[in-house]
């Protein structure tokens, strides 16, 4: 995964300017370990909180440390950040998985593409982690095959993110504080009308790889109406993929493509389409994202309880996200996702609310 330092910087503390302009993981990884010293955070790794619920006025919220001992907390607030998806895999229902005689896997079970070599591995989903898991089976000289259920929105990192963040975000623009108030200042609505036509700038640019995969196979979209990647993110959280290089190697036959019929059950040694082909392999790995915020929550805080949260993630009628650095429907329960450009503006927005409740001044909220 990489990170682009210009957007990406984290609050009260920018990356040096001597930094990558995209940021591998562990360099990220290296940063925040850093970072947390440095502002004096005091963060728990290696620990699973089991249960959390409302008690007295205040939460108990029950957290297990890696050595198995357990501590019991009673926070006046409780701020959920899981993530879009929640962590929780998402893996379709296909009959026959049982008789299936290789692994079956989700992609959050992917170590490294040395634990396949010499087999032959079906990848289903064909955004973020599938191309990326793919691309590393093909780097380890893996038989690889990519099943594209749907279409996916491709736009390369070299020619798209300049021309999206080229007059805020984009190296020597100015100060972030000024960039993250100009980015949020334009109604949702209206950035997706503007992205449209940025959206087909994108392409143009990107011509060659898009034709090449179209001449593969590859079903392409351009997003909601054409609005491509932002809008993409800020309605589904997914759907899109940024290319860093694997789509040259679907063009060049390295990942080879599968995406004529869709999956009718597992065989013995594969699965069986809908149009009556049959694929064997030894590996199907599910890149099918997460089953969402909603399901790691109510994992926590039971069913009943969860049940009473408003909608999470997605525009709601003004352009506001749903759920996101706002009122849950649970009292001091909240909500916090995003990248880290908008965890950085919006946690200040979550952070003043806690605290006028906490002076007694919150008053009445505007909107549900």
């Amino acid at each position: 995964m990489l990170y682009y330092t210009g957007y990406d910087h984290l609050p009260y503390m920018p990356f040096p300017p001597s930094w990558p302009v995209y940021t591998p993981a562990q360099k990220l990884a290296d940063w925040l370990e850093y970072y947390a010293e440095a502002m004096e955070l005091n963060v728990w790794t290696s620990a699973t909180v089991i249960h959390a619920e409302p008690k007295g006025g205040k939460w108990k919220v029950v957290v297990r440390k890696g050595d198995g001992t357990e501590r019991i907390f009673h926070p006046d607030h409780v701020i959920m950040a899981v993530g879009f998806g929640g962590g929780v895999p998402k893996v379709p229902k296909i009959p026959g998985q049982e008789g299936f005689q290789g692994q079956v896997l989700h992609s959050t079970q992917h170590k490294s593409a040395r634990d396949h070599v010499g087999q032959k591995v079906l990848v289903v989903g064909a955004c973020t982690s599938a191309h990326d898991i793919a691309a590393d089976y093909v780097d380890h000289g893996v038989d690889v095959t990519l099943f594209q259920r749907s279409s996916t929105y491709i736009m390369s990192t070299k020619e798209g993110m300049p021309r999206l963040f080229k007059d805020t975000f984009w190296e020597g623009v100015g100060p972030t504080e000024v960039s993250d108030r100009v980015h949020t200042s334009l109604p949702a609505f209206m950035l997706k009308e503007m992205h449209v036509r940025l959206t087909s700038e994108i392409a143009e640019a990107d011509k060659q790889t898009l034709e090449g995969l179209k001449k593969a196979g590859f079903k392409l979209n351009f997003g909601q109406d054409g609005s491509g990647f932002l809008y993409n993110a800020m309605t589904r959280g997914g759907g899109y993929y940024l290319d860093v290089g694997s789509c040259q190697k679907i063009i060049d036959g390295q990942i080879k493509l599968k995406n004529d019929s869709q999956i009718e059950r597992f065989t013995k040694t594969g699965l069986l389409f809908t149009d009556g082909s049959e694929l064997d392999v030894d590996v199907v790995l599910f890149a099918t994202g997460f089953d969402g915020a909603r399901a790691a929550i109510c994992r926590l805080v039971g069913e009943d309880l969860g049940s009473t949260m408003s909608q999470i993630w997605d525009l709601n009628e003004e352009g506001e996200a749903y759920g996101a650095w706002r009122y849950l429907g649970v009292p001091n329960f909240w909500f916090m996702t995003g990248n880290l450009a908008m965890c950085r503006f919006h946690s200040k927005h979550l952070a003043l609310q806690i605290k006028a409740i906490q002076e007694g001044v919150y008053g009445t909220r505007y909107a549900p």
